[in-house]
């Protein structure tokens, strides 16, 4: 897809089309049973509201039974929530009683594969992709409502495209479009009969570990010189990537959970980017840039002919990593005034040239430019 040739990537949620009078529910997909330890003791008794895998095996090799019991990274990600918000065991039995974290209502839901009513996202002429889980949470304090969804997986191959992967596409950029789809459909969420504000965000839980992920050139970022570098942690946090197995010298460490919670429920300066990127593409609104980073993200939406997938690999490429100082984009400020530096001979609109030391020492190059050539095209 390409910014010219602007179509739906997402037809709505749980695979229902906009404007469908099924609204947004979440399919009630049953309980999940006792997870145990390898000697048979009980470890986790799982709430109801997570989807209960058939264990049976069939006796006839043409019948499947599906979609199968979790492998060993979705049963660590359930085995480890539970047990990060109950650390003493009290954890809730009841098929309809949600889990807490503080204040706010978790639902936990096992997303299916293939199935008509399963939340899917798609960008460009990718596969669909089905994240493995939805974590709905409800957050009784501020009125809002968080559809996450977590997929638990191995990136070293799961994700060949790096940045550019359809799976990190979807899970970073795709819910942004996805709210400007539901507003624009004029759909609303509502819980106990109030409006309340609805976010949709992703995130994947990688099963590789931090080393091999950040040796692989497909995962760089650009300093404030412009210069190739592996993502640290926190870039990959950034990304929306959080890993399984950080702390690799304790097997117990569940503390990812919370990073992993705290993604789904707070926006980054990357995600506030990558809504306006949504805007951009979605051409639901104008869309009037402020401040150096909306300027350049202008900027490069006027001069590019990339689909959605490059466009959004470009920009995390350039922007998750900060300086030293904390500013994201630097990098890109400076080839913006690189760039300004053409007036420097020919003067703008005519009226003679500008002094160089001007044009180096300007403290907003991206809206300068951006200013310029929207005012020379008029």
């Amino acid at each position: 897809m390409t910014k010219k040739s602007v179509r739906s990537v997402q037809n709505g949620l749980f695979g229902t089309p906009v404007g469908s009078t099924s609204g947004l529910v979440c399919p009630d997909i049953g309980g999940m049973p006792l997870i145990v330890d390898p000697r048979g003791a009980l470890e986790v008794m799982a709430p109801g509201s997570v989807y209960q895998p058939l264990l049976l095996k069939p006796r006839q090799d043409n019948v499947i039974i599906g979609p199968g019991q979790l492998d060993g990274n979705e049963e660590a990600f359930v085995r480890d929530l539970i047990k990060w918000l109950y650390p003493a065991g009290n954890h809730p039995n009841s098929v309809n009683t949600p889990l807490r974290w503080g204040d706010k209502e978790i639902w936990l839901k096992r997303n299916l594969e293939k199935r008509e009513e399963s939340f899917r996202l798609r960008v460009d002429d990718s596969d669909w992709y089905y994240p493995d889980f939805i974590v709905w949470i409800i957050d009784h304090t501020t009125h809002t409502q968080t559809f996450g969804f977590v997929d638990p997986k191995g990136l070293t191959l799961g994700a060949p495209g790096g940045w550019s992967d359809y799976k990190v596409v979807c899970t970073l950029y795709l819910p942004h479009m996805v709210e400007l789809q539901l507003a624009a459909s004029g759909q609303r969420v509502s819980f106990e009969g109030q409006p309340w504000p609805f976010r949709v965000r992703g995130l994947l839980l990688s099963n590789s570990t931090h080393a091999a992920l950040a040796a692989q050139a497909k995962f760089n970022v650009r300093d404030s010189q412009g210069h190739n570098q592996s993502p640290t942690l926190a870039d990959f946090g950034r990304g929306r990537i959080v890993f399984q197995n950080a702390n690799a010298q304790n097997a117990k460490d569940r503390t990812y959970i919370g990073d992993v919670l705290q993604r789904l429920t707070e926006d980054s300066v990357i995600d506030n980017l990558l809504q306006q990127t949504a805007l951009l593409f979605g051409r639901q609104r104008y869309f009037t840039p402020t401040g150096e980073a909306e300027h350049d993200l202008a900027l490069r939406f006027d001069e590019s002919h990339q689909s959605e997938s490059k466009f959004v690999q470009a920009l995390l490429e350039d922007y998750l990593m900060p300086d030293a100082t904390g500013q994201h984009g630097t990098w890109c400020r400076g080839n913006r005034r690189a760039q300004l530096m053409q007036y420097a001979n020919k003067g703008w609109l005519g009226l003679g040239a500008e002094t160089v030391a001007d044009l180096k020492n300007n403290p907003a190059p991206c809206e300068t430019l951006w200013q310029r050539k929207h005012t020379a095209g008029k």
